[in-house]
């Protein structure tokens, strides 16, 4: 299963922090904003999130709970939970890979699920 999205960076420039907070984790929004550039990295972490929603062929997930880390090699990766499980156990699946990429206008991620 594959999902990918693509995002203008632009898009998130007036987003307000409860726009965030609707969208994405405590832990994503003090990453996120540890970073000058904070704007790409937002427009990456949705991307996953919408990439993910994709490969799974499900647009009722709760975005909040698909929760983007970096491991200590910086390698982007969804945080297996409770509610990620129950997905994948779903779809007979178990592996999530994901790749997030952004320049200057435009942010995209690919999800592979297998």
């Amino acid at each position: 299963m594959v999902g990918i999205d693509i995002e203008k960076i632009n898009r998130f420039e007036h987003w307000t922090d409860e726009g965030y907070e609707r969208i994405f984790t405590k832990n994503e929004i003090n990453y996120v904003k540890s970073f000058e550039n904070y704007l790409e990295r937002f427009c990456g972490f949705f991307c996953v999130k919408e990439a993910f929603v994709k490969a799974i062929d499900d647009d009722s997930l709760i975005y909040k709970e698909i929760e983007v880390l970096h491991s200590e090699t910086g390698k982007p990766y969804i945080k297996r939970n409770e509610y990620i499980d129950s997905i994948l156990k779903e779809k007979h699946k178990s592996r999530i890979e994901i790749s997030i990429s952004h320049c200057k206008d435009y942010a995209v991620a690919i999800v592979v699920i297998d």
